[in-house]
């Protein structure tokens, strides 16, 4: 294989294992992926009745997986983008993705809803950001939350460490603040890892935002906040 780059995925394993399939299936002996979570997800807290909500917002597939371990079921619910809408249709649920972020699921539920229809109930992290609760509410909306799982911190694997420290990762897709805030703390700790021919991929100019203080060779923002753009952005990056 030539011109092939290294990425490193830090994405909790399950994301990081599908982001991996695509990148392979979609360009095929372009790139060599490295997974080090910097995530993991535990399951927590309880499931509320479902019965009362008028519909189900999911912004996460972690969301998904955690409200069906606990028995949830819901005939119609509103998924931030793509792959969250995949993971409820794969559990039996009707889902309609906003195929966005935050605000597009924002947008697409004040849209499509009526607040005297009935509450909602966002189904999330222990951490969230895009104030979708705020701005729901603000609309007239009853937003209800369920915190069904934490994100724990992660260290790098052994293998991920390494490439770091000997500059072969070229590549790193940032999909949250989150991830991106832990990986910015990593580096901070590590400054003398050679980071001047690294690019972050980020999937919004929020997660850009994390990485202003580090010295990185770019940072490219995807067109839109979604999947589909990410992965055209890594195939313009792999080209």
């Amino acid at each position: 294989m030539t011109n092939v780059k290294t990425l490193l995925l830090t994405r909790p394993k399950t994301q990081s294992l599908a982001l991996s399939r695509d990148i392979e299936d979609s360009f095929p002996d372009k790139a060599r992926c490295i997974i080090s979570p910097l995530m993991a997800i535990t399951p927590i807290g309880d499931l509320p009745d479902t019965s009362e909500f008028q519909a189900v917002l999911f912004t996460s597939a972690n969301g998904v997986q955690a409200f069906t371990d606990l028995g949830g079921t819901t005939n119609t619910c509103y998924c931030v983008g793509e792959r969250t809408s995949q993971a409820a249709r794969a559990a039996g649920m009707e889902a309609i993705s906003a195929n966005g972020a935050a605000a597009e699921l924002i947008t697409l539920v004040s849209k499509k809803l009526n607040p005297k229809d009935g509450p909602l109930l966002h189904i999330r992290g222990e951490h969230t950001a895009g104030g979708i609760v705020e701005n729901l509410t603000a609309q007239g909306f009853t937003v209800d939350q369920a915190v069904l799982y934490r994100q724990q911190v992660c260290d790098l694997t052994d293998v991920g460490q390494q490439a770091l420290e000997r500059g072969e990762v070229q590549g790193l897709p940032l999909y949250s603040p989150l991830t991106a805030r832990r990986f910015a703390e990593v580096l901070a700790k590590n400054q003398s890892w050679p980071t001047q021919n690294l690019t972050a991929l980020c999937i919004s100019e929020n997660v850009a935002a994390e990485l202003q203080k580090l010295t990185l060779g770019r940072v490219e923002i995807a067109a839109k906040p979604n999947g589909t753009e990410m992965l055209a952005l890594i195939d313009r990056f792999l080209r």
